[in-house]
């Protein structure tokens, strides 16, 4: 029984790497493996981590129905599990995340709202519990709510400030970016791009790039803009995210038409 446990443990944290890494046809063959041990052995909490991070793969790949029957199917999970004051904050930053990249900022914001209920019922975990906190940033942001979008931010810091990890510094660099001056919001930016570059994910990576790209459209930056957009285009495409590439060619297209009606790349 021991020797299974580590093995599902194991075939995920392996599929949480590549996952992040950008090889995600390996990602994905180790966290299905991990979730077939989990489910032999029973261990709900264990198989609610892995959903999660499955949830993540469905998002940088752009299938937001896949990504929606992961997050529920941890959701229930998770109510039993217990590591439920680990698992929910994760499940539902996964959840408002891939609202967001939908552009459907009402229901992000709902779960984020749904977020803080199950911390008040299941009890919250700080580290697994910030995962949410650039997601939750953005998200009020973007509805022009300075306050609470500051709020977030500020929550990003102290964690980052607390382990001293390189990527809680980049989630905090892109929770202030997305509440900073256009100027100070490129340099964060392009900051977290920098870090998520050195600990290897290149989906994080190339979406700080694009938002930078994004604002120097908006400056009316074209070169600056130029540089950036194609170079998260081309991560993009290398890894196998057709959702993202797509809005990044779109903004490039916006580019060479004059036009500087870019919106955050989500």
């Amino acid at each position: 029984m021991g020797a299974r446990r580590a093995q599902a443990l194991a075939c995920c944290l392996l599929g949480e790497t590549l996952l992040l890494r950008g090889r995600w046809d390996e990602a994905a063959g180790y966290l299905r493996r991990s979730i077939e041990l989990h489910q032999a052995l029973g261990a709900k909490s264990g198989e609610a981590l892995t959903w999660q991070r499955l949830g993540e793969l469905a998002i940088y790949r752009g299938d937001a129905t896949a990504a929606d029957k992961c997050v529920q199917r941890g959701l229930a999970l998770a109510a039993e599990a217990p590591m439920a004051a680990h698992l929910m904050g994760r499940l539902y930053a996964t959840a408002a995340l891939d609202a967001l990249e939908q552009g459907n900022l009402a229901a992000a914001a709902r779960a984020i709202g749904a977020a803080s209920a199950a911390a008040e019922r299941y009890g919250d975990c700080p580290t697994c519990g910030a995962l949410l906190h650039p997601v939750a940033a953005e998200v009020y942001a973007r509805l022009g709510d300075k306050d609470r979008a500051e709020k977030w931010a500020q929550a990003a810091e102290r964690v980052a400030g607390h382990w001293e990890s390189g990527a809680w510094q980049a989630m905090a660099e892109v929770a202030h970016a997305v509440v900073a001056p256009s100027e100070q919001a490129v340099a964060r930016f392009v900051r977290a791009a920098q870090l998520f570059e050195r600990l290897g994910q290149p989906f994080q990576a190339a979406r700080c790039l694009a938002q930078a790209g994004l604002i120097h459209v908006e400056r009316g930056e074209r070169e600056e803009a130029r540089g950036r957009l194609e170079r998260a285009l081309a991560i993009f495409h290398e890894i196998g995210a057709p959702r993202a590439a797509k809005r990044v060619y779109q903004a490039l297209a916006r580019l060479r038409a004059g036009t500087s009606s870019a919106h955050e790349v989500t």
